[in-house]
């Protein structure tokens, strides 16, 4: 019995003893985990914030090459505004400049060579003003008992409008030109009835 009360007291004195330091070493073992808790929490911390940092710089550069991109659509966009805008220069298909009336005035013949002239009528049916525009215009002799007209000269006319008359939508605008050519193309005599004109907008400048 005293051998095993001792032993008991031996292994309780043991386990006490054992106890004692186990838990001794498990305060120590928990401030030594916490302290490295901490240190690796701040190490954790400090290394997630350069991925973070570099994941931010990321972002950012990817924002910027959206923000670019959407710059670059809103430049899109911004040419589609520049379209909207006033251009240097308009086709003649699309400048809304329509010849609704050409008419031969004279036709003269003088020192072998014949002169017609011709009176455009214009409007402007475009959404712009114009500052500037020329016309082409061409004319034909036409041959008594024939459908056929034979194209003898063209000349261009062109005129400059003023900033208080601008050539808009509000009225049409008559041009004049003088078409000379040498009497020999065509065996068709003076005569404004046995003359034609076509004109054609060559140019047209928007203000």
């Amino acid at each position: 019995m005293t051998v095993d009360r001792d032993g008991g007291e031996r292994g309780g004195g043991e386990r006490d003893s054992g106890d004692r330091p186990a838990r001794r070493a498990t305060r120590r073992g928990v401030l030594a985990v916490g302290a490295a808790g901490l240190l690796a929490g701040c190490l954790v911390t400090s290394e997630e914030g350069d991925p973070t940092t570099r994941q931010t710089d990321d972002g950012t550069s990817g924002n910027g090459t959206d923000d670019g991109g959407d710059g670059s659509r809103g430049d899109g966009d911004g040419s589609g505004d520049d379209g909207e805008t006033t251009p240097d220069e308009v086709g003649p298909d699309g400048s809304g400049l329509v010849v609704t009336d050409a008419s031969v005035l004279r036709v003269s013949e003088s020192g072998g060579q014949t002169t017609v002239a011709a009176r455009l009528t214009v409007e402007n049916a475009g959404r712009f003003e114009y500052g500037t525009v020329e016309f082409r215009v061409d004319a034909y002799a036409t041959p008594a008992g024939s459908d056929e007209r034979e194209a003898v000269g063209y000349d261009h006319v062109s005129r400059r409008f003023p900033r208080n008359d601008r050539f808009d939508g509000s009225r049409s605008r008559r041009f004049t030109v003088e078409i000379t050519f040498p009497s020999r193309r065509t065996n068709v005599r003076a005569d404004p009835a046995r003359y034609a004109v076509d004109a054609a907008v060559r140019r047209a400048e928007p203000v």
